[in-house]
């Protein structure tokens, strides 16, 4: 038996897994008849061996059956107990697998101390397989960022002093609850043009990521925007706000009937802030998302961590951070001009005139005050 585990099956699905059955069919030995898809494993006949495919999240697989041996993917994600409970169910072997972004880990004390480990160090340039376009991405770090280049270009331990969303966390789905609702928009086309959900409820914010993908034109965007619409995941009159460096693709979204804003500008840093003031929430099943935070960091020069952060792969983070910045700022204007003019003697029509134009105003739909 030999289990391959993850911290979530969104993450296994789409990585492990999904390699494992491309290589099977690849070399052609993949047999449907053999594949259990509602346990997700696969007997492999001419060696008797099965494969199955599990997360942490399912606690029994974890502390029931044995196996012979046990690949983790991505260790750097699991927790102590994780690695303990399958450990002490493992007969012969266990194999890990991680980019080592982490300063301190209990990989580092619990594995890498055992007179038993053996620690197998290897880089892009071991994977004869990559992309030239990965490659290109990679050795960029050289001259970019310091610390990136450690990781991810010679594959040394990071630093997690420059990593810059640290209290963010899994859960399982949106609330179905919420204070407000809005959608954030990062444009691209060679790089992923995104779209982002965002829920907030007692000031914490739920992300949840709908489209991620590259070479879209903004025809192909507003098509999206529409089944997602038919699918009842946005309606017409949300909140959508996008980056507001590309007036002429917001004017045409707009033209299609969608409540598309230019998202309010305010500094990377000061962005960066508003999301770090509050509890962050990526749904499970938003894979890409978790990619970018756990590698969003500061620049480093000299050793020391500048301010600014790395620009790569940060597309559905920007777009999050345009329309939170956007929905904060909104608020906070609506709410000084409500202790503003409620501090006047203005007649209860007026009132009530003002405390409507504040209610939309607040639910951040791009009014500017002057």
């Amino acid at each position: 038996m030999i289990s391959i585990v993850r911290k979530t099956m969104p993450s296994l699905r789409a990585s492990a897994m999904k390699d494992f059955f491309a290589i099977l069919n690849g070399l052609g030995v993949y047999d449907e008849a053999n594949h259990n898809k509602s346990t997700n494993s696969y007997f492999y006949p001419q060696t008797g061996s099965t494969v199955e495919f599990f997360s942490v999240e399912d606690a029994m697989r974890i502390r029931s059956r044995r196996r012979d041996y046990l690949w983790m993917n991505e260790a750097n994600e699991f927790a102590l107990e994780d690695y303990r409970q399958l450990g002490m169910r493992t007969n012969v072997q266990i194999f890990m697998d991680y980019n080592p972004s982490h300063q301190y880990h209990w990989i580092y004390d619990e594995v890498q101390t055992r007179e038993d480990c053996l620690i197998l160090r290897s880089s892009y340039l071991d994977n004869p397989f990559l992309p030239a376009e990965l490659v290109h991405e990679i050795e960029g770090y050289r001259n970019k960022d310091e610390n990136y280049w450690k990781i991810y270009g010679l594959g040394e331990r990071g630093s997690t002093e420059i990593t810059i969303y640290t209290h963010w966390q899994l859960c399982d789905a949106l609330p179905e609850q919420f204070d407000n609702k809005i959608f954030g928009v990062d444009f691209g086309f060679n790089n992923p043009t995104t779209l982002t959900e965002l829920r907030d409820k007692d000031q914490d914010w739920y992300w949840k990521e709908h489209l991620y993908e590259s070479h879209l034109t903004n025809s192909d965007f507003i098509e999206r925007l529409k089944q997602f619409e038919r699918d009842k995941i946005l309606t017409f009159t949300d909140y959508i706000y996008c980056d507001s460096a590309e007036p002429q693709r917001i004017k045409e979204i707009q033209d299609a009937g969608f409540n598309a804003l230019p998202a309010y500008k305010v500094d990377v840093k000061g962005g960066i802030d508003e999301i770090k003031s509050h509890g962050f929430f990526i749904t499970k099943d938003s894979l890409n998302i978790q990619k970018e935070v756990k590698k969003y960091s500061w620049k480093t020069k000299d050793g020391k961590a500048l301010e600014e952060p790395v620009k790569t792969n940060d597309h559905a983070l920007d777009g999050g951070r345009y329309a939170i910045a956007t929905q904060e700022k909104n608020q906070q204007r609506g709410m000084y001009a409500l202790m503003k003019e409620e501090s006047k003697n203005i007649k209860p029509q007026e009132k009530n005139n003002l405390q409507d134009f504040l209610n939309r105003f607040n639910k951040g739909d791009g009014i500017r005050m002057q």
